[in-house]
């Protein structure tokens, strides 16, 4: 296979699909349809911001004008928290409209995620609405098709690839053009989507981690494409009609773009399936209120540490005790009421993980499947980045709650009623700002995704090549 020839077939090729009008709309539209939509992406996600941005401040002027109350009062008051928006989830929302935005920040409670732009159902993954990913993965592997399915099949059927050989173009050579060819279409469409990433991400700070997570999108959905133009051309090469050859294109599209990701959560939920919320709820209280064994009911831990309490200090009774045990009490019952919902939270996270890992076994037969959640993952508006935002607001909670117990403890009510406090000058120095994940835990969690596309990749340009290879054969 000559390079030169390689070049001049890929150039011929890429000529004779400019001058095709109807592929040239097609292209101007996809590509058209992809930055209105990032445009329109991006104008959403700054009135989320925005809003966001007041709401969280609201809350802090709210907590902070509470005046003297008692600490433990505002413990049950709590406050609210806001997870942040990304900057590419414009091109790629994922899950976030799935997802709650805010949390609910109180004693003995870790309360679930609210305000959910759509309420949805339990599964991972959803068919996510229109976006400029979306278009990516289900729009332009169409259009490859289109493009490239009569590439050696109509020319066989017209008798041009015999003389195109008799020419002195080795059918392997002839291939090699054409992937050429329809891959730097493709990469086209994926610049224009990196393009508008980047300038995403400059809108809103240019960020270098967001730059660099924008360009990893571009290269999954690169990989991605390649899969379609390797077999399109596989496929021409190997059928001896068009239309057999558009047939079983458009089936492997369908199953892999349309009804994978439709079915596959529904299978990951049998297999790994998740309690309701009453179910996760009851289950919690039950194991805080007996125990996790059912043996050891919470008056009987509380006298416990109450005896091991006074035993600390030296003391027979609670009244000679240099500390408010009440404080005491309520961090201990923090203590345990919060271990309790991290068992079950971490049986849950589990339970999704499972899930995980089923979707990223069936994208060995469906590579949208993985170039998905590799797209989110780097829009951080997949699952883990919204597991991430709920760890980091319930460690802040945390501390919160036990920085007001700890007050309560060092100090005893005075006789004439409850003990008061500044709640808001007690914990100016606790500000919740949550931390995106570092780009390679992003990777680590993502890997068996890019080493699935990278595959599938790999063995559809393998199979163009095989297909090439066949056509040297005499017909």
């Amino acid at each position: 296979m000559s390079a030169p020839r390689v070049w001049t077939v890929a150039a011929t090729q890429l000529r004779l699909m400019s001058r095709d009008r109807r592929l040239a709309w097609l292209t101007g539209l996809l590509a058209l349809v992809m930055l209105a939509s990032a445009a329109v992406g991006q104008s959403r996600n700054a009135q989320l911001q925005a809003d966001r941005r007041a709401a969280a401040a609201e809350a802090q002027e709210v907590w902070r004008s509470q005046g003297p109350t008692n600490p433990h009062g505002a413990a049950h008051f709590g406050q609210d928290v806001y997870a942040p928006v990304s900057p590419l989830a414009a091109l790629d929302p994922g899950l976030s409209d799935h997802l709650g935005v805010a949390v609910r920040l109180e004693g003995h409670s870790q309360n679930p995620a609210r305000e959910r732009p759509v309420e949805g159902g339990a599964a991972l993954s959803r068919f996510g609405g229109f976006s400029a990913a979306w278009a990516l993965k289900v729009l332009a592997p169409l259009m490859i098709i289109l493009a490239g399915f009569s590439t050696f099949a109509g020319e066989r059927s017209r008798e041009l690839l015999s003389q195109e050989r008799a020419a002195g173009a080795s059918s392997f050579t002839l291939m090699g053009g054409q992937l050429l060819a329809l891959s730097t279409w493709a990469f086209g469409l994926v610049a224009a989507f990196t393009a508008a990433g980047l300038a995403l991400v400059l809108a809103n700070g240019a960020a270098a981690a967001d730059m660099l997570a924008a360009l990893a999108m571009g290269a999954a959905f690169f990989l991605y494409l390649a899969v379609f133009v390797g077999l399109t051309l596989a496929a021409s090469a190997s059928f001896r009609t068009a239309r057999a050859a558009l047939v079983a294109l458009l089936c492997f599209w369908a199953l892999s773009t349309l009804a994978a990701p439709r079915l596959v959560p529904a299978l990951a939920e049998q297999l790994h399936p998740t309690p309701a919320a009453p179910v996760f709820e009851k289950a919690v209280t039950e194991e805080a209120k007996n125990g996790a064994n059912g043996h050891d009911p919470a008056d009987k831990r509380l006298a416990a540490f109450k005896a091991e309490t006074l035993r600390h200090y030296g003391v027979t009774r609670e009244e000679d005790l240099p500390v408010n045990f009440a404080g005491l009490a309520l961090a201990f019952g923090e203590r345990n009421s919060t271990q309790t919902y991290n068992r079950h939270y971490a049986r849950l996270f589990d339970a999704y993980e499972g899930q995980a890992r089923v979707q990223r076994w069936v994208a060995l037969a469906a590579p949208e499947l993985a170039v998905g959640p590799l797209s989110m993952a780097f829009a951080r508006s997949d699952l883990d980045a919204h597991l991430r935002f709920l760890k980091q607001a319930e460690a802040f909670r945390y501390r919160l709650i036990q920085t007001l117990n700890a007050d309560v403890a060092q100090h005893k009510p005075p006789a004439d009623g409850p003990y008061l406090a500044d709640v808001g000058a007690l914990t100016r120095h606790l500000r919740f700002a949550p931390r995106p994940a570092a780009l390679g835990e992003v990777w680590t969690r993502q890997r068996a995704n890019a080493l699935v596309l990278a595959g599938w990749a790999a063995l559809a340009f393998a199979l163009a090549g095989f297909a090439g290879l066949r056509l040297e054969r005499p017909q």
